[in-house]
């Protein structure tokens, strides 16, 4: 069986000839979808660049994969004295002609207009911390912010908050509870809330993490304004690192003949300056297979983020950005923050092209557009990871040849590839024992054997036998190896990927029982 290996430093990964999928054609009853959708709130500074109506356009078309809450209008350093929630209407109004052409294809809901329209508000009209001042001095709370203390009340689950502006409408929200609630309710609010902010776009970021640090908050660290350095620029930077990334799938000829289409595509307006820097915090609640947004550590299409808590408070839920190693168009390995993000172009650029082709017709029977595979991994489907307790030296067997796909004549194709980055405690993953995946049979290389490889583990304890703290007693854990199964239509002409990850706990020996 011919297949293609890669095994650089650390990474490996293999990829073979796709085979014919006899799956039914019935894309309603067949894609799988999370049994609970992720909650989120989204606010954006809208209208003070393209960039946010293209994110929110891709939002629309991915919204039977989440629960929106909240879609609220808000101000930034780039838009400090104004909101325009007309706009978000505006782009809903135009998802709303193609709404029950999306519905068709998917098995899940997609959201009625009236429904999004009761989620839309305006955070307060003043740049940063003036919010605050304001409400010290007397004022009401907006609209918005009363929807998301709402939004936190009405569930239990988790509230992921996107920050594609300033971040004044959640701390206004977090002062208000804060004036208003005993000390447990005032925990048991931010409990649940997790932040993604695409840096600090005002004042009020910083605020929060000093207030709040137990709050989960996710942001690149960096000078203000300092956006070149940020992971999130890996979305659609043609900067940086230069022979990573395929720019051309960013580029605004790609997008006018891709993305551009359909009513709701011609709400999707021209690049300027940067193509929907804000997505990878929407990017990051994807449920794929891929991540898991309850944890940052392990890399998504949104980019991969390590704890980074305020004055070294070891309880503190922040994270900032972490490095991955990815191999580029032109062949060479990368080791950046942005490459956390750019490795993925190709997968959710390619959805999100297949997305606005089901805007243009309802799906039936004839119907050339594409839809998600279905991944059973040894038994088991679902965007969860597998959890497997291995030992060094143990053979393992990784099975996905019961993966289907619900469009008729699809050709899947399996990559397998070790995630090193999230096992890692340094910057290059060279500290992890590495998972040889080049023994690959079945159709489409379905199928993958390995042996899981020796390491440290005689130093290693159990998690319940760490007796250090913070990051050190992290380190004394035994290591758990990411592998991760890619799985797509390779005849699409945008193909969707759809993942499974394992995660291999390593469980400790001693010396003399390695073989």
């Amino acid at each position: 069986m011919r297949f293609d290996t890669l095994l650089l430093g650390g990474l490996c990964a293999v990829s073979n000839f796709p085979y014919a999928s006899s799956a039914p054609r019935d894309a309603r009853s067949t894609q799988h979808v999370p049994e609970v959708k992720n909650r989120i709130f989204v606010l954006t500074d809208i209208g003070n660049e393209p960039d946010d109506s293209m994110s929110l356009v891709r939002l629309l078309v991915h919204s039977n994969l989440y629960q929106i809450e909240g879609l609220v209008a808000i101000t930034s350093f780039w838009l400090p004295n104004a909101t325009l929630p007309n706009m978000i209407h505006d782009i809903v109004d135009a998802y709303g002609a193609v709404q029950s052409n999306l519905q068709s294809h998917s098995n899940t809901s997609f959201p009625k207009v009236d429904d999004l329209k009761s989620k839309i508000g305006t955070g307060p009209s003043v740049y940063g911390m003036q919010a605050l001042r304001q409400l010290e001095q007397g004022a009401n709370i907006t609209n918005g912010t009363q929807m998301l203390i709402n939004a936190v009340d009405a569930s239990p689950s988790p509230l992921y908050v996107q920050l594609w502006g300033g971040a004044n409408t959640l701390a206004s929200a977090l002062w208000t509870v804060n004036r208003t609630r005993s000390a447990s309710e005032l925990e048991t609010f931010t409990s649940k809330l997790r932040a993604y902010a695409i840096s600090d776009q005002d004042d009020t970021g910083p605020w929060i993490r000093r207030n709040f640090p137990s709050m989960r908050y996710i942001a690149s660290r960096h000078g203000f304004n300092q956006y070149p350095v940020a992971a999130w620029i890996g979305m659609s930077s043609t900067s940086v690192d230069p022979g990573g990334p395929d720019n051309e799938i960013v580029s605004q000829t790609w997008l006018t003949e891709n993305i551009q289409v359909g009513e709701l595509g011609k709400k999707y307006p021209d690049v300027a300056y940067l193509m929907e820097g804000d997505s990878p915090s929407l990017l990051y609640h994807i449920p794929n297979g891929l991540g898991n947004p309850e944890y940052p550590e392990w890399g998504s299409w949104g980019g991969r983020y390590t704890s980074n808590p305020l004055d070294g408070d070891a309880a503190a839920q922040q994270y900032g950005d972490a490095v991955d190693m990815a191999q580029g168009v032109n062949g060479e390995m990368f080791l950046t923050n942005h490459a956390s993000v750019w490795r993925w172009r190709d997968a959710f650029q390619h959805e999100f092209a297949a997305r606005m082709q089901w805007t243009l017709s309802p799906w039936g029977p004839g119907s050339n557009t594409t839809h998600p595979p279905v991944v059973l991994l040894n038994g088991t489907s679902g965007p969860d990871a597998l959890h497997l307790n291995v030992s060094g030296g143990e053979k393992v067997t990784l099975d996905a040849s019961d993966s289907y796909s619900p469009d008729g004549g699809a050709s899947l194709n399996f990559t397998w590839f070790q995630y090193s980055g999230p096992s890692s405690y340094q910057s290059s993953p060279s500290d992890v024992p590495t998972v040889n995946l080049t023994d690959v049979s079945g159709p489409g290389a379905s199928v993958v054997r390995f042996t899981v490889p020796y390491g440290m583990y005689d130093t290693c304890v159990t998690d319940e036998d760490v007796t250090e703290f913070g990051q050190w007693g992290e380190k004394q854990k035994c290591p758990v190896l990411h592998v991760v199964v890619a799985v797509k239509d390779a005849s699409a002409a945008h193909p969707i990927t759809r993942y499974r990850r394992v995660l291999l706990h390593v469980q400790p020996y001693r010396q003399e029982e390695k073989r």
